[in-house]
């Protein structure tokens, strides 16, 4: 789910848009293996990455961070699911929690790789990480929120994307020329996101 907002996003693909970017940045492969690694791993020096890139993109969701955390520890003392003879790995929490800290640290990583070229665009891409984490709140809460709260939730992640599209053109206006095109269907590509953040919340696990 979490990579999923960030697909959207495409803030990869506007860094990639440099030729000279593009020669630095991992692709987005070696990215998600990045973010499958930790997952897997649960380094404890990931979760200090994650919080401390939390606490300079988005400091309002360490709250939130915290409280994944507490609910995926909380699973370790929950019986052990056995389906046809076979363990289940994880508890759906310790996994959502854990997917949060990978891609904040896989992100981390990426913004102190471009502040070291241009910190005019690391610091715009770290608004824009911010932005996508409230998205990835947004869409926990959404899930497990009732029909009548849903409609204000959703109204949050079209904020949200709205702020994110304009980050999106400003990176985009120093990477490629003629950003109008873009600008002209802002609507149309706003709900695009939305939608796909949406549907990703009610799909079932």
């Amino acid at each position: 789910m979490a990579c999923r907002i960030s697909a959207v996003m495409g803030v990869f693909g506007l860094l990639a848009a440099s030729s000279s970017a593009a020669q630095e940045m991992p692709n987005p492969q070696a990215m998600q293996m990045q973010v499958q690694q930790i997952m897997q791993q649960r380094p404890r020096e990931a979760e200090d990455a994650a919080r401390a890139f939390l606490m300079l993109v988005a400091p309002e969701r360490l709250k939130g961070l915290d409280s994944l955390r507490e609910q995926a520890n909380a699973g370790h003392n929950q019986p052990l699911v056995v389906v046809d003879g076979v363990p289940v790995s994880s508890p759906p929490s310790q996994d959502q929690y854990w997917m949060e800290v990978a891609q904040l640290t896989v992100q981390f990583d990426m913004v102190q790789k471009l502040n070291g070229r241009d910190s005019v665009r690391a610091q715009l891409v770290s608004r824009m990480f911010g932005l996508e984490a409230n998205a990835r709140a947004a869409q926990r809460a959404y899930r497990t929120a009732s029909e009548s709260n849903r409609p204000a939730i959703h109204r949050q992640i079209v904020v949200i994307i709205d702020q994110h599209f304009d980050l999106e053109d400003m990176l985009r206006d120093l990477e490629i020329a003629g950003a109008g095109s873009r600008r002209d269907h802002r609507a149309e590509f706003i709900k695009f996101a939305v939608d796909d953040i949406v549907r990703d919340a009610v799909r079932p696990q």
